[in-house]
């Protein structure tokens, strides 16, 4: 909802902001044990990672707000003073066997699971409108500021998706969920050691103001036979392995792997430690479409705990012009779903929509949001392709076509889109020289 003071402060006078929770969700019984200390939940569930069906215990995961200064197009990203011990492993065989059990949990994860960026783009924009019939303010620049993001175990994103994980090792083992913690990542780097060079010439907190931090995963600090290394999982990325880095480069470490591999692309990943500094991680992405390649570097901070995973990473994804709704099997492969981005000409917004059909095809078909806005109209061809998603996506047909119209009465809001990508150009540009 839209909270009733501004977020905004003084950049020289930075207060210390409250917790970031999910209330909305809770239980009535539970919100009255459950207390805000220290930025740790505590009461009833104080040591588990979840509250109930639907909501993460987000005092476990450390996650507060971030400091907001005045004329920024976000807050600011902060991360926790203490680092987490290693999980030490005598024998690399001992470290093989948990790689195989986690890799189960996290395949099973990503088939159950999809990354939706749709669904919350809805909650947002629906909240919004109520906010401005009700205070008759119209500026979504504001509401965006005090806007409380629900986090749900329904409606996942990366940061979400990462503490879904975690939350489902908790079940396996709770000693080895403890090891695991957020950790932030800048997409699409143009150049590492300067990108490096600018953290780390204070701190990374100093730089906060320069950083989009548009992406989340989980790691955990292993040794392995008194090697160091991090171990990574990305499921917002649909990785289904769990990513080994080792500072020696040696086995069990993972290099270059198959991400993706369909007639038209094939994607490529590989992590490794930056040789300027052990703090950050380097992923790179290789395409290969046809005979030409294509390279891209993301820089993973992975020194010290992401403590405004949700404050500063889900709120930037809300207002971020491309959206989508996807479904994955076990091996990471997006399979079904939907995407569009989102343009200045609402007559111009088109969704695309795909989905496995036989004899190891895919269809997809994309089509102007304007056929979903009368669903009593929607023609017989569009309804064929929605009743073969549906079932992909595990939607009722008309859940499906309810979504649709949504985003179809999003997308020609003109006075809303102008605004959301006005607030999408100035974080782009925030960050233009990373």
């Amino acid at each position: 909802g839209y909270g009733s003071a501004s977020r905004l402060t003084d950049p020289e006078c930075h207060i210390k902001c409250k917790n970031v929770t999910d209330n909305e969700h809770q239980p009535k019984q539970l919100q009255k044990v459950t207390t805000l200390t220290n930025n740790v939940v505590t009461g009833t569930n104080s040591n588990a990672w979840i509250i109930d069906d639907d909501s993460y215990n987000l005092g476990k995961f450390n996650q507060t707000e971030g400091s907001w200064p005045i004329h920024h197009p976000l807050p600011l990203p902060t991360w926790s003073q203490e680092k987490i011990d290693p999980f030490v492993f005598e024998k690399v065989w001992q470290y093989e066997d948990l790689i195989g059990k986690i890799e189960t949990i996290l395949q099973h994860m990503l088939e159950e699971t999809h990354y939706n960026t749709a669904n919350n783009f809805v909650d947002f924009y629906q909240s919004y409108k109520r906010s401005a019939k009700s205070t008759g303010n119209n500026d979504l620049r504001g509401f965006f500021q005090n806007y409380v993001i629900p986090i749900n175990r329904r409606h996942h994103m990366c940061v979400s998706l990462g503490m879904e994980i975690v939350s489902r090792l908790a079940e396996f083992d709770r000693k080895i969920a403890n090891h695991f913690y957020l950790v932030s990542c800048e997409e699409a780097v143009e150049a590492i050691a300067p990108y490096i060079e600018h953290c780390e010439h204070k701190n990374i907190e100093s730089v906060g103001e320069t950083l989009e931090k548009e992406h989340a995963l989980v790691a955990m600090r292993i040794r392995v036979t008194g090697r160091d290394g991090i171990l990574l999982l990305d499921p917002g990325y649909h990785v289904a392995r769990a990513v080994t880095i080792m500072k020696d480069q040696c086995y069990p470490h993972t290099g270059w792997f198959i991400q993706s591999d369909e007639p038209h692309c094939k994607r490529e990943y590989c992590y490794t430690f930056s040789h300027q500094n052990a703090n950050y991680v380097a992923w790179t992405e290789r395409v290969t479409r046809g005979v030409q390649q294509t390279h891209e570097v993301s820089v993973i901070y992975v020194e010290r705990p992401y403590k405004t995973a949700i404050d500063v990473t889900v709120r930037r994804n809300l207002v971020y012009n491309f959206r989508s709704l996807l479904s994955r099997d076990a091996k990471g492969r997006v399979c079904a779903g939907l995407y569009f981005p989102i343009v200045p000409n609402s007559s111009e917004a088109t969704v695309t929509l795909f989905y496995d059909s036989v004899k190891d095809t895919s269809v997809k078909v994309k089509q102007l949001f304007s056929v979903f806005r009368d669903v009593n109209k929607i023609p017989d061809n569009i309804m064929t392709h929605l009743s073969n998603l549906a079932p992909q996506l595990r939607f009722q047909l008309d859940e499906l076509i309810e979504l649709l119209s949504s985003l179809a009465e999003i997308v020609r809001d003109q006075d809303f889109v102008t605004q959301i990508l006005n607030i999408n150009d100035s974080i782009t540009e925030m960050s233009a020289d990373n």
